[in-house]
């Protein structure tokens, strides 16, 4: 063991991929083991979130559903109907049968059938007279039912009540006797405005707003009347969010509105537009709670009232809510708009038969939904302006349809998506209304259960959506259901069968996310007291007022007295108000508050405690206390069903009033923290003082420390303590579910993270041994963006609050009302008074080109790139300061500190900025802490990662910042292009592993304020300023500037032989050796696919290649595009070899495998070689190596990808990297336009040589190559630059293809699809590829 070679393993864990690498202690060498060296890449597809699956599995739920109440409709009629005609059923099922399909036979129709139920024509002959039809729409038979009590036929009773079924409407009003009438629009608006002021305005908002006169102009009939009357009324609120009147305008009249516009705070780095008008707003509802977070209620109260505003504005005038009423009212609108519009086109036949007559005419893709009304408006206008313009034609179009097309009112349909805005209320009562009639003659529709007719359970019946799949959960991993009992479910038995109130808990405990730094605890509700109480608290700590923190006790003062006692939001005002009364405060005439985490107000608020115990609480007069308060949170939030949470709240609590009760099932907390109460309560600091344990809560009010400060102070050893309840049981095996299921974090990262750890796994394996350490290097991808404040609208509030105070402010204020604050340049302009901040001469605002942005502390000590660190300087000052770590005695002058002093005070610059800018010097401690919050990674999900590694392995892990690697490479011009190859992965994570090992052994300095002057000194010597930026620790090692340190660090050289253990040069030389290397192993995550059976797109009649049904032929009905492959067969037949894809929609059916298989080879007597052979398996076919990724049906071939990495020699990289720097990672600067054309040509002439080595696009290759040599000097660079970047995607790995359509070539070139795999060899890898097997065929 003694021989053995020490060895570090480093990862550079992604989202799609994870580099890794083994590297000898102290040699930065690659280790080779049995002939390969030992790095390399492990490839995957990204992890998608549950959503897509699981809003097909609910539309798919939700279907079968309806299908279900539909059965259970026709059990109800069958005895009645089958008195009748005993086929009705069956007539129903095939009245889809195309006549063209000579193959399914239909079921011969009576002519009660064809002319009352399955004919489309409303008019019919009889005995030569035409006739109209007595029911031209379901609506009509519907209102007929409702009204009449004439005994009916019981075919037209089923249709009419099977369509009330079908399309029974939403569930939105809890109300029982909901009626139209009764909804106040006026309150509605109004709660509505209240919300949104209190939630999203800043400053103070004392305007009256006429809610009433909003009310009545809403209900106007001209939408343009509408919109011109609302914006007028509206405008006030631009003055505090830009846009707000003319996006809720849009908002309103059902048009698309840019959400982000229309609430202030949403994440500016993300733009969405939807509508309400559909179903924009469930779809993209997690994407909409990515984009607002809690703001999302603001946009679910503007959806209330866009539902409410359309109900009311749909029966307006009308004297009933009869939904049948209203849509005959609708269809004898269409049908009279309709005969002025043909009457209107007449006259030209050939835009009357692109409207109304052509096969696929526009009338008919309006009626059939394929364009909106408001498109199909644009359409009418746009064929009325080509109409040869009469006079008599003008009249008549101003007298009949120019106010319908410009409100887009014209032919309103029955038929909307808007539909499903109707209460069911509405159509159980018309259900209602004909039961009560047809009972008379079929006593089966007034059979009752519990006091209700059965018909009416059927429509009311809705399974809540925490019960999800009505099995049980051992034949299911998406089932949780509890039963009583083992009964068939049906609507009219569901409440004694399903323990609803079990079922909805174990479907909350699903979904309620797990601490982030314990792992395997639940997280506490986002309302919870103490999760609120700690937000609140830790958000306090931040607060200034008037440029000081608040004391321990002022921030407990001000939770027990504002927040304890305070409903909503606490806005600045409030806060200012109540600093007012407070005995610190009141002598000040003007406050200055910094620090909210939102915008002029707190992120935070105790609203679940003032609810509970503030003035006419809940728990008012009770002896109740938090611990209880908190069991009820608990259970609004899991429990949305009113009556469970009524049941647990009146059987634990009885002594509660019903008026109390009341105000519980009001409550509407939702939704989940991020923390524990074990993380925040659990005592584990022991105080050295009182010898009392601590926990996180107890120092949040004891100390001034925030959440962070002191989970990461060591003092505390709060990560010890993380670590301790992280421990994960070893069995040596790894498993997915014990070690990484529950990180928080998204199924991306912890699909990266899992692979990692199965590379670990197998390096430790196949060495025999354990490694001396693990260095880890993880991108932030999952990083969550942090809302960026409006930054023109601060300014704008500031200068107009210190007007008085600021210098010039009347040309500064003009000049801020006349630009867009789109650049950091401009924004240091406004808050330094258009002042240069070091020598205090006036800048111009028309010449920032001019000026430099300048680190007050430079990047050499810390990268901090906040405007706190940033200053607007003359390019002279800037370099007058140079790298000085603080800025020059001159530039330090009593005149600018005194303006800096005023800055300060006035709110334009923040003490941190001024502490920089005014310090004469730094301690070794600051230049420490500098130096160190470079090296240091502070991301819980890293240590998360390390913690699982040193559960599994005797080793110490390393964690590297993602950004010292991208620094080192900048530095060093070691530059990465992603677009080459996948060998980048392997190479960082190399280079994670020797500057991890520089950072536990050599980077050993004492690190003093002389020695980084020393070291910077040197450089500028040099003549190399740009190059700090890079900071202490890169620059440290650069091999030229190094010597002045060297002597200072006992570890490089051994004291005994003076013998050089570490030399830079020697070090860095074997960066730039390994990171030019191509002998890199490459493998892919294989997978079976058991998702969705085909390309989701169906094609109309003679398009698709897969039938939407066995017995639908496609040139008929249709078909979908393709099949998706859950994995491929190989098969021998006739002495021949082939490789098969199977669908995924038989994988379940081997006999259907068997049938398939035979069609794809038309021979029955196969033979099975290699059964289920997964996805992205490499092969080598006609000597390129590829994966298989698909299969086509139609062309009986397979989908393959290419695997061969592109290889470039370390001269080319050399010779070309400033070209590539330019061409793949947009450094424009980085070479002149003459070498980068020169370069783009010759890497365009290397490329096709390669045609050898990617035989399978050979052709293709020779098509660009026989283009390239003909217009090799035609080309302009604009145009070879995107030639050559087309062309490098042939020679990559990824799903890209080259499209040179604009090159007289075609797109999609380097595609390898409809491949016929009849020889080649598979490949099986190991998870690293240091393994593998092939089996030939």
């Amino acid at each position: 063991m003694q021989n053995l070679k020490k060895y570090n393993i480093a990862l550079d864990i992604g989202t799609n991929s994870v580099g890794w690498a083994v590297v000898e202690s102290g040699q930065q060498k690659i280790i080779k083991k049995g002939g390969k060296p030992l790095w390399g890449v492990r490839l995957f597809d990204t992890a998608s979130t549950a959503k897509d699956r699981r809003l097909k599995r609910s539309t798919r739920r939700r279907y079968d559903r309806r299908r279900q109440r539909i059965k259970l409709l026709q059990d109800e009629f069958a005895n009645e109907i089958n008195k009748v005609d005993s086929e009705f059923y069956k007539k129903l099922q095939d009245s889809f049968i195309s006549q063209n399909d000579k193959n399914n036979t239909k079921t011969e129709l009576t002519d009660f059938d064809k002319f009352n139920i399955f004919s489309n024509n409303i008019r019919k002959k009889i005995n030569n007279i035409s006739e109209e039809k007595k029911y031209p729409t379901i609506y009509h038979l519907r209102n007929d039912l409702v009204n009449s009590k004439d005994k009916k036929d019981i075919r037209l009773v089923y249709l009419a009540i099977h369509h009330i079924i079908k399309y029974r409407g939403n569930f939105l009003y809890e109300n029982s006797n909901f009626n139209v009438n009764n909804i106040n629009l006026k309150e509605k608006i109004e709660e509505t405005f209240n919300h949104y002021i209190e939630e999203c305005m800043t400053g103070e908002f004392n305007v009256t707003i006429d809610y009433e006169k909003i009310a009545d102009i809403l209900l106007k009939d001209s939408k343009n009347e509408i919109k011109d009357l609302l914006k007028e009324e509206l405008l006030i609120f631009d003055s505090y969010n830009k846009g707000f009147s003319s996006e809720f305008v849009k908002m309103i009249v059902g048009n698309k509105f840019k959400v982000e516009k229309l609430i202030p705070g949403s994440n500016e780095e993300k733009s969405m537009s939807i509508s309400f008008n559909g179903n924009d707003f469930d779809e993209e509802n997690e994407k909409l709670m990515e984009l607002l977070g809690q703001n999302i209620e603001i946009l679910e109260e503007f959806k209330e009232l866009y539902d409410t505003l359309f109900l009311k504005r749909l029966f307006k005038g009308s004297e009933s809510n009869n939904i049948s009423s209203l849509m005959i009212n609708i269809y004898d609108e269409h049908k009279k708009d309709l005969k002025m519009l043909k009457k209107l086109f007449k006259s030209n036949k050939k835009i009357y038969n692109e409207l109304f007559k052509n096969e696929n005419c526009k009338y008919e893709e309006y009626i059939h939904n394929k364009i909106t009304q408001e498109d199909f408006c644009k359409i009418i206008l746009n064929s009325y302006e080509k109409l040869g313009i009469n006079e008599e034609s003008i009249d008549f179009y101003n007298k009949n349809l120019k106010s319908k097309i410009e409100n887009n009112s014209l032919l309103p349909r029955i038929s909307e998506p808007s539909n499903g805005k109707y209460p069911f209320q509405l159509n159980r009562d018309e259900l209602i209304k004909i039961i009560d009639n047809q009972k008379l003659y079929y006593d089966f529709l007034g059979e009752k259960i519990n006091d209700k007719y059965k018909l009416v359970k059927l429509l009311e019946f809705k399974i809540p959506y925490y019960v999800g799949p009505l099995v049980s959960s051992d034949k299911s991993c998406f089932a949780w259901m509890e039963r009583n009992d083992n009964k068939k479910i049906t609507p009219y038995n569901f409440d004694e069968v399903v323990n609803k109130e079990l079922t909805a808990e174990k479907f909350i405990k699903r979904m309620i996310s797990h601490c982030t730094y314990f792992i395997n605890e639940p997280a506490l509700p986002s309302n919870s007291l103490l999760y609120n109480k700690f937000k609140v608290l830790n958000e306090l700590k931040q607060i200034k007022v008037n440029d000081r923190k608040m004391t321990l006790e002022q921030q407990q003062n001000a939770i027990k007295d504002l927040f304890e006692k305070t409903s909503g939001t606490i806005t600045e005002k409030k806060f200012i108000n109540y600093l007012k009364q407070t005995k610190e405060w009141d002598m000040y005439s003007e406050i200055n508050i910094k620090g909210y985490s939102a915008d002029k107000k707190f992120a935070n608020n105790m609203q679940s405690y003032v609810d509970f115990f503030g003035k006419n609480g809940i728990f008012d007069n009770t002896n109740y206390n938090e611990e209880n308060a908190e069991e009820i949170i608990e259970w609004i939030t899991i429990f949305n069903d009113k009556e469970i949470l009524e049941s647990k709240v009146r059987n634990t609590y009885p002594d509660l009033t019903d008026n109390q009760v009341t105000k519980i099932l009001r409550k509407k907390y939702s939704g989940w923290g991020e923390l524990s109460k074990k993380l925040l309560t659990l005592p584990y600091y022991k105080d050295k003082e009182t010898e009392v344990y601590k926990s996180i809560i107890d120092l949040m009010f004891e100390t001034k420390e925030n959440f962070m400060q002191i989970l990461n102070n060591d003092e505390y050893k709060f990560q010890n303590m993380i670590k301790e309840n992280n421990k994960i049981k070893n069995t040596k095996k790894l498993n997915y579910k014990d070690t990484v299921s529950e990180l928080a974090t998204s199924p991306a990262v912890k699909r990266g993270i899992f692979q990692s750890l199965k590379i670990i796994e197998e390096i430790v394996d196949y060495m025999g041994y354990e490694p001396e350490s693990v260095s880890i290097e993880m991108s932030r991808g999952d990083d969550k963006k942090e809302r960026k404040p409006d930054r023109k609208k601060y300014l704008t509030e500031l200068y107009k609050k210190s007007k008085d105070s600021i210098e010039n402010y009347n040309k500064l204020n003009k000049q801020l009302g006349e630009k867009e604050i789109d650049s950091q340049k401009l924004f240091l302009y406004f808050i330094q008074e258009g002042k240069c901040m070091y020598c205090g001469k006036s800048l111009n605002v028309e010449d920032m080109i001019s000026y430099e942005i300048d680190h007050i502390i430079p990047r050499t000590l810390i990268k901090d790139d906040s405007i706190d660190n940033k200053v607007l300087v003359h390019k002279e000052c800037n370099q007058n300061k140079a790298a000085s770590f603080v800025l020059p005695p001159y530039y330090r002058s009593e005149y600018n500190k005194k303006w800096w002093t005023r800055l300060k005070n006035i709110g334009l610059m923040s003490n941190k900025k001024y502490n920089n800018l005014v310090r004469e010097k730094y301690s070794e401690d600051d230049i420490n802490g500098f130096i160190n919050r470079q090296l240091v990674e502070t991301r819980q999900i890293i240590k998360h990662v390390a913690n699982i590694i040193e559960n599994y392995y005797d080793t110490k892990v390393i964690y590297l910042k993602a950004n010292l690697s991208h620094n080192y490479r900048e530095r060093y011009e070691l530059y990465k292009f992603r677009e080459l190859n996948d060998y980048h992965h392997a190479h960082d994570a190399y280079l994670a592993a020797v500057l991890g090992e520089y950072k536990e052994k050599y980077m050993k300095y004492n690190i003093t304020y002389d020695l980084v002057r020393t070291l910077n000194n040197k450089i500028k010597e040099k003549g190399q300023t740009e190059k700090l930026k890079y900071g202490f620790i890169i620059n440290s090692l650069d091999s030229n500037v190094s010597s002045v340190i060297d002597g200072l660090n006992k570890n490089k050289i051994n004291k005994e032989t003076g013998e050089i253990i570490f030399s830079p040069d020697a070090f860095n030389k074997t960066i730039e050796n390994n990171l030019y290397r191509n002998d890199i192993l490459i493998s892919y995550k294989t997978e079976y696919n058991t998702g969705e059976f085909y390309n989701q797109t169906i094609y109309g009649k003679g398009k698709g290649n897969i039938r939407l049904k066995d017995n639908l032929p496609t040139e008929i009905y249709g078909g979908y595009s393709g099949v998706n492959v859950s994995y491929f067969m190989l098969v021998e037949y006739k002495e021949k070899r082939k490789i098969i894809g199977i669908p995924v929609f038989l994988t379940k059916d081997a006999t259907k495998i068997d049938e398939f298989i035979v069609s794809q080879i038309n021979y029955k007597d196969y033979k099975i070689l290699k059964n289920k052979v997964p996805l992205n398996t490499e092969l080598l076919f006609n000597n390129q190596r590829v994966l298989i990724s698909g299969y086509s049906i139609a062309h009986k071939g397979n989908e393959l990808r290419n695997f061969v990495e592109l290889k470039i020699r370390k001269e080319n990289y050399i010779k070309w990297k400033f070209t590539l720097n330019r061409l793949l990672n947009n450094k424009n600067d980085a070479i002149n336009d003459l070498e980068y054309k020169e370069d783009l040509i010759e890497i365009l002439k290397f490329l096709l040589t390669l045609q050898d080595k990617y035989p399978l696009v050979d052709g293709d290759l020779s098509k660009i190559k026989d283009y390239f040599n003909k217009n090799i000097d035609l080309l302009e660079l604009e145009r070879l630059e995107n030639f050559t970047k087309q062309v490098l995607l042939i020679f990559n790995s990824s799903k890209k293809t080259a499209s040179l359509s604009n090159y007289k070539l075609k797109n999609e070139m380097g595609r390898l699809a409809d491949k016929k795999l009849t020889q080649g060899t598979i490949i099986y890898k190991s998870i690293t590829g240091i393994r593998e097997k092939k089996y030939e065929f």
